[in-house]
């Protein structure tokens, strides 16, 4: 898993993802151009949904397995794979073939918690 690192999404194109999760065999990179298996982007309150389904579609073409979209202010979660465009996420958060499961309403109050820290 990786924070903020810049991801090669094509020849003349890069995105920073907030979270990606790659394979333990994926070779470690300065720059990501291996597709992560996930991308997790947390929307802070000036994020616009339009800009977001580009970063969203870059992903996907890249061949990144599942996009998830955290909006903490709306308390949403969206999802996103190869076959689908945003969708509003499920009450549990999973990535297929593996045992990644997270609870959405767990993701909130983390987040609650973590503002009560100020």
């Amino acid at each position: 898993m990786f924070p903020e690192d810049r991801i090669q999404v094509s020849d003349t194109r890069y995105r920073v993802a907030d979270i990606c999760v790659v394979k333990r065999s994926t070779p470690l990179e300065t720059i990501i151009r291996t597709p992560p298996l996930l991308c997790i982007e947390i929307l802070s309150p000036e994020d616009r949904m339009s800009r977001t389904q580009e970063k969203v579609d870059d992903y996907i073409q890249m061949g990144v397995q599942a996009v998830w979209v955290i909006d903490p202010r709306r308390r949403r979660a969206y999802v996103a794979d190869r076959s689908v465009t945003l969708q509003p996420a499920e009450d549990v958060l999973t990535l297929e073939g593996t045992e990644i499961r997270v609870p959405v309403a767990e993701i909130f109050s983390e987040l609650d918690e973590m503002d009560a820290l100020g």
